[in-house]
This record gives C-alpha cells, structure tokens and sequence, in this order.
C-alpha cells in the first residue's frame, strides 16, 4: 500500500463517489498540475482488471498501469485530471457500467473543467475490454484509447473506429487470445482506423498489462486530440454525403461492388469528415 498513499498525497488522489442506474461506483481522482502551464486540463480514465473490483475504493491504485500513467503526466508538465474508478464486486465493465463511467467522464467535461478534445481512456484486462466497449458505446468521444490484453469481440467494429487506439498483446497470455486481438484490429484498418497493435513475444497476460505503458505508447496516445466540435456539449449534426467509396471486408477497395455482397462503404461528407458503415453493396451507384 506503500504506492497508494504516494499516489494520495503526490497526485492528490481525493476519494469519490457516483450513483446513477441505482449502482454507486467509487473512483479515485487525482489532480496534476504543472504550474508553467495555462492549458486546461486533459481527462484521463484508467480501467483496472477484475481482481481490483470492490468497495473500498483503494484496491484499484495497485496496478502498476496507474503509476506508468500518472509519472508520464507529471513528467512531460501534463495538467490533467485522471479518473481511476472501481467497478462493484458484483459487476463488470461494460453493460449498464457504462453509462457508470460516461455520467462519471461528464461531471467533469460538462462543466468545462477539462478539454473535452482531450479525453482519454485506458485499461488492462477486464479493463481493456472495458475500454473496447467505452469507444464501441461512445464513438468520437475520446481522443485516443489504450485497451491492453483485452477482448474486443462483443464490440461494434464501426463505432470503435472513430477513436484511435493503441492495442498490446502478449504471446504467452493464456487469457486473452491475439488471433481475436489482431482480426479485430484488422477490420479497424479496414475502416481506415488510426490503429496500432504490438504483440509482445513471450509475455504473460500479467506481464502485458504491467509493462504496457511505456512512454513511446502514452506519447503516441497522448499526442492525439479529437479535431471536431465536443459530442458532449454541441452534438456532430448531419451532413450532407458528398462522394462514396467502397471496400471489401479484408480492405481492398472495390470499383464494381456487388449486389447483396456485404462490403464496406466510405462516404465523405460535406463538412469534410467521413462516416464508414459496413453495409449491402448497393445493384446501383
């Protein structure tokens, strides 16, 4: 427990509680500033594994993942603001956890209090797929996302390729497969996804998600912002389809889709953003 008093003092990691669904959640947050800096501060959310789940609010600071993060923020002067919640005993990430740590993001965000361009999510474990179905639930609401041997299987591959993302995997990690990992990571591409993936040979799943963070990585994550107005405080509205491309599962772009083939379809939109749908090859276009 040594790191977690550091961690209370240094970072002042104040004891916070949210309730909503009928379901409370503590979380820990922790404040870093650097004093030369006028920016606002970014929102940064850590999802821990499942052997830190319950109530005491405490167990959740063990993981070497949070200490790899809070140092690289210190270190590199990042005012932030960084949310390290628990998920309850009897609950996982995802499902109505979800909507959990989203009110959790926006008590935050909705006040103006952080960069709402600048908001990031990471996880290992449970957390990483945690973090999977934070970008699937919230598309274009993160900045960049961190999800560390993680199962991104039970997510929507379209939503998730709004954010970018950088994925690690171990090759000794009995518990969560890379073959899943990378297939996904694929189809990402496909979508023309900002997607990284390394794949670590011969580490552990507990290796993967203590040695993850290293500073290469966070600036990579960390040097992402979102480049469009705030989905919390001015919802993206529609525009108008200017041009369409089409592509095959695998990525290869089509001149001639075929009828009642599922393909991918790009459309480029009048605001100069581009919507991707997995979708019927149209007999026409």
């Amino acid at each position: 427990m040594v790191w977690t008093s550091m961690l209370a003092h240094a970072f002042n990691a104040s004891k916070e509680q949210i309730t909503t669904l009928g379901i409370t959640m503590g979380y820990r947050k922790c404040v870093i500033t650097n004093e030369n800096s006028t920016e606002a501060p970014i929102l940064v959310v850590y999802l821990h594994g499942g052997s830190s789940k319950g109530n005491d609010n405490e167990k959740q600071l063990l993981e070497p993942g949070t200490d790899s993060i809070a140092r690289y923020l210190e270190t590199h002067g990042i005012n932030a603001i960084f949310l390290i919640p628990q998920c309850p005993t009897d609950k996982s990430w995802g499902g109505p956890m979800n909507t959990m740590l989203k009110a959790m993001i926006d008590r935050y965000a909705s006040e103006g209090v952080a960069d709402t361009n600048r908001i990031y999510i990471f996880g290992g474990s449970m957390g990483g797929t945690g973090t999977w179905g934070m970008l699937s639930a919230y598309p274009n609401f993160f900045a960049a996302a961190m999800p560390v041997a993680a199962n991104p299987s039970k997510t929507v591959v379209e939503n998730v390729a709004t954010t970018p993302a950088y994925t690690v995997m171990g090759t000794a990690d009995a518990i969560m497969k890379v073959e899943t990992a990378a297939s996904f990571v694929e189809e990402l591409k496909a979508l023309d996804d900002d997607v990284r993936m390394d794949v670590e040979e011969g580490w552990t799943h507990e290796t993967t998600c203590i040695q993850s963070y290293t500073t290469a990585r966070l600036e990579w994550v960390f040097s992402h912002r979102r480049g469009t107005p705030s989905a919390i405080l001015r919802p993206t509205s529609v525009s108008q389809v200017v041009s369409s491309q089409f592509f095959s599962i695998d990525g290869k772009r089509l001149s001639n889709p075929v009828a009642s083939k599922l393909i991918i379809r790009r459309d480029i939109l009048a605001d100069g953003t581009t919507k991707v749908t997995k979708t019927v090859a149209p007999t026409s276009y």
